[in-house]
Order: C-alpha cells, then sequence, then structure tokens
C-alpha cells in the first residue's frame, strides 16, 4: 500500500469506549520513524493528592522521567514491570535522579506507603505519538498522515493485549474515531481498535 505523501497535514484521533463516551489516556502512535536518539528533555509524573499525575504518560526508548512529589507527606514509587523494575527511597520533593526508560513498552507505578496509587509510562519506540486528553483526543500537528496507528489504553478489555489498527487509506489529515471496550481499571491490557471515518 502506498504511504501518503502530504507533509502540513493535522491529524485528531478520537477515542471512545463502547458507550461512545471520551476515554482520555489513550496512546497513540505512529509507527514509522524509529527512535534512533531519546530526547535530552526529562518527562514528569507528578505526585499530588496520592495520585499520579498525569496518570498515563508516553516517552521515547531511552528518555528519562523524575517523580516529583507535591504532596506534603511522603511517596515511596516503584514498578516491577518486565521493561523497567526500580524502587525509590521513601521521599518528599524530588528523589534524585531521573530513571532512564530504555526498553518500549509498559511501566506500571506503585508507590509501597499508598496501595491506590496506579501511574503507567508507556516506552514507544516511535518518534511521534499522543496521549488523548479529557475529551479524548489524541491530536498531531504538522505531520504526514499515516497509513495507520497503534492505540493503548490501560483499561481495555481486549484479550489480544496488543495495540493494533487498522489501516487509515487514502486520507489526509481530519478526525477518525477509534472505539474501544473498557473495564475500569484493574490491569494493563492492549486492544485490537476499530477506526472509522
Amino acid at each position: 500500500m502506498a504511504a501518503n505523501t502530504a507533509y502540513g497535514d493535522n491529524l485528531e484521533i478520537l477515542v471512545t469506549d463502547q458507550q461512545g463516551k471520551a476515554v482520555a489516556n489513550a496512546v497513540v502512535e505512529i509507527p514509522r520513524n524509529p527512535v534512533t536518539r531519546a530526547p535530552e528533555t526529562v518527562a514528569i509524573i507528578d505526585q499530588i493528592n496520592k495520585h499520579f499525575v498525569p496518570m498515563v504518560i508516553a516517552v521515547q526508548r531511552g528518555q528519562r522521567v523524575n517523580f516529583p512529589n507535591n504532596d506534603n507527606i511522603r511517596h515511596h514509587v516503584y514498578s516491577f514491570s518486565a521493561i523497567k523494575q526500580f524502587s525509590t527511597e521513601l521521599y518528599a520533593d524530588i528523589p534524585g535522579n531521573p530513571i532512564e526508560f530504555d526498553k518500549a513498552g509498559v511501566a506500571v507505578l506503585g508507590c509501597n506507603i499508598h496501595d491506590s496509587m496506579v501511574g503507567y509510562i508507556y516506552v514507544s519506540e516511535w518518534q511521534q505519538f499522543a496521549v488523548s486528553d479529557d475529551n479524548g483526543i489524541a491530536r498531531f500537528e504538522d505531520i504526514q498522515t499515516p497509513d495507520e496507528v497503534l492505540v493503548w489504553h490501560p483499561w481495555s478489555q481486549d484479550p489480544d493485549n496488543r495495540r493494533i489498527v487498522r489501516t487509515i487509506d487514502g486520507v489526509s489529515g481530519g478526525r477518525f474515531t477509534i472505539q474501544i471496550p473498557i473495564a475500569e481499571p484493574a490491569q494493563v491490557f492492549g486492544f485490537r481498535a476499530l477506526i472509522t471515518e
């Protein structure tokens, strides 16, 4: 299939659940242009009111992440995920050196002090990605419209545990809708998505 060649398009992916409601915190990737060098920018997951904020971030493979604590209590961030295992000391303010995420995949975060705290770091092997906002929209500006996109959400019900979508064929720019089955909020799943114009 021939790739679209027009640059300068603005693309919006609207992610909805099975009832048509907007889904925030979905990671949408364009699977081309692999990461060759991670950005120097340090990504942030904050801790506010005993929550990871934002709940989901996406970074490029090799990028570093820091976990400032803006609560008036101490936290202890950890992950036992296959792509990255780490554990901070109990801390306030900033926990020291940022942590590098050098493998693609998903790292699930927890706090040993507060069991209800759960966050997700999606590590992408691609250069172009976005996380859907509270209105369910992932935005890409000034890009070449892709032939396909990959999508992931932590609460998907899809049994394949993967992020796969069908082709976007012959369309430049515009908005597409992806509908996914959602169940809150137990485990990290991927999903097979349906794209409709």
